[in-house]
């Protein structure tokens, strides 16, 4: 039996995405509220500790996760296979806040990618406008890039090696893209120091950003306190992931 708020959810479909991150398709074996983007589960296994992982995309009873292998409790998810069960608790935390209307500029980098392409099918839905912008280290670490473009959005994706793409981070992409065009949005995903980039380049260009922060996490409910952003008191769990850039850069203490 799952404890407490944790649910059950049965793993009907499993996609390999790149050398190191999967999709995993889950089907909640009760009722569950319908994550939105930018909101993320802690997932519970037997034996090991529990991990927060976005939700990557809502197909009808599905709700999709991907993760990469990271640690022992990602490594030992990269090893089930469909059938298995694993735990929700979720979905936590607040949402991107989207409009219709608007222009929006994804900027992603490595598995931050994931909420993102979930974020550009809600801007879909919304009639607004998005592009996405996809980095990774090498070609072999993009992700989504045939999804993204399924959606017949602006895509466009830079490799720090020059492997497949633009030739440099997704932050020097993301520049060229803006000077040419205008956006009312930033959203931004990835590693920390590429976020700080987002927000200080929005800032700078005056145009608002979101930005989808990451940290460890015990509890994902705001009582451990574990996910302090800097140290504002400002909880990843509870009080984002989704902040805004001026809030994550006055968080940081920069």
């Amino acid at each position: 039996m799952f404890p407490g708020s944790i649910i059950a959810a049965r793993i009907v479909k499993i996609k390999v995405e790149n050398k190191e991150t999967k999709s995993f398709y889950l089907k909640p074996l009760e009722k569950i509220r319908i994550p939105q983007p930018g909101q993320f589960f802690m997932i519970w296994i037997p034996r090991y500790e529990e991990i927060p992982i976005s939700a990557s995309g809502v197909f009808g009873e599905l709700i999709r996760i991907s993760v990469a292998k990271r640690g022992k409790t990602t490594s030992y998810m990269h090893q089930m296979t469909t059938g298995d069960l694993l735990g929700l608790k979720g979905p936590l935390g607040n949402s991107i806040n989207l409009q219709a209307g608007k222009k929006y500029i994804l900027v992603g980098g490595g598995y931050g990618v994931a909420p993102l392409i979930y974020t550009a099918r809600k801007i879909i839905q919304l009639k607004s406008h998005a592009t996405l912008l996809i980095g990774a280290r090498t070609k072999d670490h993009l992700l989504f890039i045939d999804e993204a473009r399924s959606l017949r959005i602006p895509v466009f994706f830079s490799t720090d090696d020059g492997s497949a793409g633009y030739h440099g981070t997704v932050i020097e992409l993301a520049k060229e893209i803006i000077h040419r065009e205008s956006f009312d949005e930033i959203i931004s995903c990835g590693p920390k120091e590429m976020l700080i980039e987002v927000a200080r380049l929005a800032d700078k260009l005056d145009i608002n950003s979101q930005i989808l922060a990451e940290s460890y996490m015990k509890c994902g409910i705001g009582v451990c306190g574990s996910c302090e952003l800097g140290q504002s008191g400002l909880l990843v769990c509870k009080d984002g992931p989704v902040f805004s850039g001026s809030t994550f850069i006055s968080a940081l203490g920069l």
